[in-house]
């Protein structure tokens, strides 16, 4: 049941009748039984782990709030944490973990039959795991009281909009809003529905019109050039953005007419200056969980500097790892976290800022030039480059299926080709498609470049009758003409 498909607009116009024709009390009763038929219709035994989870954590998160004895909170942590992670490793990893021992055992001469256990992955048990597990550490280190009403808990681990892919919430922000949702209104059904609907037009109007042509130059990407591997790189780091961006907002906006308000996930991550800038913008709610639960726990920033550079880096390789059981997703991360070192090592290394002299009054405007930020603008755009460049190589170790195919695509780079129409018609790319998406692009551009640099104008434009209608009435037709529904998942469903 994706968000972009008919039976989903069906499900949640069926789940808004009764949830607001329901009686306050009842409400919440109406929201779990929602959230839990909403993630039984992609497999009824994936139900069976959510409930697991949930009732796991509930209870060993009230021995902890409970108990004054440290041996048994540690007890009941370690008791959630290894049914929760030895689930999702299972699962996950159990499978890539072994492939791997067969392997190496190969390699010196030791021949294993191989083996496979084939455990189908439950849709978004990263993320629900990640939220539950958040929630223990948060009620063992007393940052908030374990939740007494299993309701109220039920429904923060099951709650259907960021259920399947995020964003990975904390209880001490979700659990009073379920207790007490904000006053539905105008505004908040307005807003819920422009942010919905701009959601569902980046996955269907551009993640998903160039999935074809990434799905086809990465399934063998060694009979392509350079230029159909950079173009693909390239549209894959649009797609991956639009597809889980836009699950995002669709997450956010449906919430917020109910009365929910869920954290922000994305803000604008291409326009960041530097790759630390840039992990404050992209899956901010993943970056802040290992950043809570393991960074910091780490000794974060108070540290010394070899301490420093080893934790930066372990947190970005598990963070890779936590995508998926495949090497490239390491790579990916420890790729991001050896970056981010050398990004510090050259801020350290840049001299602080003297007065002028006259002399030096006549540097290139360029250099000399500063943003809002007190920031040369050289500075800026330097960072800016290298940032792009970074993320681009990441996301072609994140898509490529191998290794070595990673490695080809990258080296392909160097020796770019001519693009012929007919290989774009057909990895399914036609001019009509080429201009649609040309199109949407350049909106996607300009409505990303105003909400980072221009909010005021935008919120002025969002209070005026005439230009909010006539960017509705746009919007749905540009959906309606040009969008490719309920044919990809989002990608993040595979995590």
């Amino acid at each position: 049941m994706l968000f972009n498909s008919f039976e989903f607009a069906i499900f949640f116009s069926v789940f808004l009748c009764l949830y607001f024709g329901s009686a306050k009390t009842v409400r919440p009763f109406v929201l779990l039984i929602a959230s839990y038929v909403f993630y039984a219709a992609w497999r009824p035994s994936f139900l069976v782990l959510l409930v697991l989870t949930t009732l796991v954590d509930y209870s060993t998160a009230l021995v902890i709030d409970n108990s004054k004895s440290a041996i048994r909170r540690r007890a009941a942590l370690a008791t959630a944490l290894s049914i929760n992670l030895g689930v999702l490793f299972s699962v996950k990893y159990l499978d890539f973990m072994l492939s791997n021992v067969i392997g190496a055992a190969g390699l010196i001469g030791i021949e294993l039959p191989p083996l496979a256990l084939n455990l189908v992955l439950p849709l978004g048990i990263s993320f629900y795991t990640f939220q539950s597990v958040g929630y223990t550490f948060d009620v063992y280190n007393r940052v908030l009281p374990a939740e007494r009403n299993l309701l109220y808990y039920a429904t923060y681990v099951a709650f259907f909009p960021q259920l399947i892919a995020g964003p990975i919430e904390r209880a001490a922000h979700m659990i009073s809003q379920y207790k007490a949702p904000r006053p539905t209104s105008p505004d908040r059904i307005a807003s819920g529905l422009w942010l919905a609907g701009w959601g569902v037009f980046k996955k269907v109007c551009l993640a998903d019109a160039v999935a074809p042509f990434v799905n086809g130059v990465f399934a063998n990407p060694t009979s392509f050039g350079g230029s159909y591997t950079l173009l693909a790189s390239v549209l894959f780091m649009l797609q991956i953005y639009c597809d889980f961006s836009g699950y995002s907002d669709i997450a956010i906006g449906i919430a917020r007419m109910i009365g929910i308000d869920l954290m922000i996930n994305f803000r604008q991550p291409y326009f960041a200056s530097s790759l630390t800038d840039f992990w404050r913008r992209w899956h901010i709610s993943l970056s802040t969980w290992f950043r809570d639960f393991l960074y910091i726990p780490l000794g974060g920033n108070r540290t010394s500097r070899p301490r420093w550079v080893r934790n930066t880096i372990l947190v970005f390789g598990l963070s890779g790892f936590w995508h998926g059981a495949n090497w490239t997703f390491l790579v990916w991360g420890l790729l991001h976290g050896t970056a981010i070192v050398f990004e510090d090592v050259l801020r350290r290394m840049r001299p602080r800022q003297k007065d002028h002299t006259a002399a030096a009054a006549s540097t290139v405007a360029a250099v000399t030039a500063t943003d809002a930020r007190g920031q040369s603008i050289l500075v800026r755009l330097l960072g800016s480059g290298y940032t792009l460049l970074v993320v681009l190589v990441g996301w072609v170790f994140f898509r490529a299926q191998t290794f070595p195919d990673a490695l080809y695509v990258l080296g392909s780079w160097l020796h770019p080709g001519g693009l012929y129409y007919g290989t774009l018609k057909i990895l399914g790319v036609s001019s009509v498609e080429i201009l649609e998406i040309t199109f949407n692009i350049v909106l996607l551009i300009v409505i990303d470049s105003l909400i980072a640099f221009r909010p005021k104008f935008l919120f002025r434009c969002q209070n005026s009758g005439f230009v909010s209608t006539a960017a509705a009435v746009i919007l749905i037709y540009d959906i309606a003409l040009s969008g490719a529904f309920g044919k990809f998942d989002f990608i993040y469903f595979q995590f």
